[in-house]
């Protein structure tokens, strides 16, 4: 009776391996009819948040979410199929115990970016080379951002990648209501 139970016992573990794992792309990326409406879906899913959304002077729209202390993200826009998703488009930055990070990412249209964001008041700290960058105040003036066009990494050094900031807008606040 032992060795059957435990026969049985395989038999269920092995079956429930072998379920099906596949899932279903609406499920996982729910796309809304208008940017508006994804944009809107986002925020509410990021409610302890500050974003601000930067326009590019390539027209991308890249939002920059601040969570918890001194954490960003990137994230873009993107259209599928017939709707539209907000994407992430970075790790996460850390910057507890730093004054500074940095970020290379790709858009959804393919674009090439680099973004620096510094905590307020620590650009003079920063080394020569960073502070040249063109910085932008973030989360009405908490920190400061530099959007540069391609990979600075990709850069010789002999000239300084152009900035791409075209205008910004804190569009969320965190809600700590709840």
């Amino acid at each position: 009776m032992r060795y059957l139970s435990v026969l049985l016992f395989m038999f269920l573990l092995i079956l429930a391996g072998c379920s099906n794992n596949e899932y279903n792309s609406s499920d996982i990326e729910k796309t809304f009819a208008t940017k508006e409406e994804a944009l809107h879906q986002f925020l509410e899913k990021n409610p302890r948040s500050y974003v601000e959304q930067i326009n590019t002077t390539d027209n991308d729209e890249i939002f920059i979410v601040r969570s918890g202390n001194h954490q960003y993200s990137a994230y873009g826009m993107k259209r599928v199929n017939q709707g539209y998703i907000v994407v992430k488009l970075t790790g996460t930055l850390a910057l507890h115990n730093t004054i500074a990070g940095s970020s290379e990412f790709t858009t959804t249209e393919g674009n090439d970016y680099t973004f620096l964001v510094v905590k307020k008041g620590k650009i003079d700290e920063l080394d020569y080379s960073s502070r040249k960058y063109s910085f932008s105040p973030l989360y009405m003036g908490d920190a400061e951002i530099a959007l540069n066009k391609g990979h600075i990494k990709n850069n010789d050094g002999a000239t300084l990648p152009e900035s791409v900031i075209q205008s910004t807008e804190v569009i969320a606040e965190p809600n700590t209501s709840s």
